[in-house]
């Protein structure tokens, strides 16, 4: 019998549906077309035929691309996927104003290339790859069928965080439209909507919502969307639009699972000629005398000096660095930027401390290192330049030149030097 997960929304998948049914069913290949486009939601195999022809004339294919890579599941899995979205105007044009216009469903992403978004980090597994790229691919078909943003503007803003919290709310985004400034709230809670459904508080605060027959961004399908404005005729015009996103614009079943370590290529990539850029990788090792550390798929290592600092002088200079960041504007001349710089110090010197010396530091020695109670500051100015000065000098000899120790000392002198200023007075 011929099931089908995913009804075709391309003239071959009609075509290959056709051979199925001819098969089972002994029709001529006439009669199969007809069933097959049928059962793809057309008339007949020529309203098929033409009704995918004029879509594709009016759409721009984008592709997004996830990548996934569990290591924690009984059974490890790791891979890419790339799906097609067929959209009113293409991505770069869509995109024109930066991924900050998609808001938080594209934050995770980059424009690999004008007609292709490719995720920065790795999904922690195959079923939060899928949400990604529902969720990505969702949100560029409702911005391409809407011409609406992510809400930026300061005044709509204000009214929008001014509001009593939408009462049994969930997955909220806020849209505008560019040109107008008109607003939406879309609301996804896991509710199916219902009579009268906060009509009190809409009524309250001057709204009006729908309920359009739309899967929504969040989860599509399976949370519920309503949109919510001030305007009326904004939602009307929203709703119609939403709900007339043909359904061959959607990517279809389930997409090809293809390795982890392949590369997809765009079209408009490959008609650029220029090389398509690779993804940033965490680099491992020893490099002009620093060490990397951390980073991930999409996110940079970090560095830190390849030769480490005894113990000894982290637990000299911890007390000093958090004395100094205990310390006050008025009387010792720690203003906000020099606390900041030193702090940043702090924080990092810390993270070089464990990494330096694991499992040597007890907790009588973390108590000495650059964290504990608070304690009283500097008094002066003269002593804060001091004890900055003393941070530097232990540096500079425990630390072997690196640019990580070089980034570190540009901090230090540069609160120095504010230091230094009220000194002078």
């Amino acid at each position: 019998m011929v099931t089908l997960a995913t009804p075709p929304s391309t003239v071959d998948g009609i075509k290959r549906l056709a051979k199925a049914i001819k098969r089972e069913f002994g029709l001529t290949h006439y009669d199969a077309l007809e069933e097959a486009a049928r059962k793809a939601g057309f008339q007949n195999f020529l309203h098929a035929k033409r009704a995918i022809a004029k879509a594709a004339a009016q759409s721009y294919t984008a592709y997004v691309t996830v990548y996934w890579n569990d290591l924690r599941s009984e059974v490890p899995s790791s891979g890419r996927y790339t799906v097609e979205v067929y959209l009113t105007r293409p991505l770069s044009e869509l995109l024109a104003g930066g991924l900050k216009v998609g808001g938080a469903y594209l934050s995770k992403f980059k424009l690999e290339a004008s007609d292709h978004l490719e995720m920065r980090t790795d999904a922690g597994s195959q079923i939060s790859a899928m949400q990604y790229l529902d969720q990505a691919s969702f949100t560029l078909l409702f911005m391409s069928s809407t011409g609406l943003v992510r809400v930026s503007r300061k005044g709509s803003i204000e009214i929008i965080n001014g509001l009593d919290r939408v009462p049994k709310a969930d997955h909220m985004t806020g849209w505008e439209h560019p040109q107008t400034g008109d607003w939406l709230l879309l609301d996804e809670p896991y509710i199916s909507p219902m009579p009268g459904f906060r009509k009190e508080w809409l009524q309250t605060n001057g709204l009006y919502q729908v309920a359009p027959g739309w899967p929504g961004l969040y989860y599509p399908g399976q949370a519920v969307p309503y949109l919510i404005s001030p305007s009326q005729e904004l939602l009307v015009k929203v709703q119609a639009q939403v709900e007339r996103i043909p359904e061959s614009s959607y990517p279809k079943g389930m997409p090809e699972q293809m390795a982890y370590n392949s590369k997809f290529v765009s079209p408009a990539r490959t008609t650029s000629g220029k090389s398509s850029r690779l993804r940033t990788m965490p680099f491992s090792g020893v490099r002009n005398g620093a060490r990397a550390y951390g980073g991930a798929p999409g996110i940079r290592s970090k560095w830190r000096p390849a030769r480490g600092m005894s113990l000894e002088m982290h637990t000299t200079i911890g007390p000093i660095l958090h004395k100094l960041c205990n310390s006050s504007a008025r009387a010792a001349g720690v203003t906000a930027r020099v606390y900041e710089r030193l702090n940043q110090v702090r924080s990092r010197l810390e993270d070089w401390a464990f990494m330096e010396h694991p499992g040597g530091i007890t907790v009588e020695v973390d108590a000495k290192l650059y964290y504990g109670p608070a304690v009283d500051g500097y008094t002066n100015p003269q002593d804060t330049l001091k004890a900055i000065e003393t941070v530097r000098d232990v540096l500079l000899k425990s630390y072997e030149e690196c640019k990580p120790r070089a980034q570190m000392l540009v901090k230090i002198e540069s609160a120095a030097a504010d230091v230094q200023k009220k000194v002078s007075r």
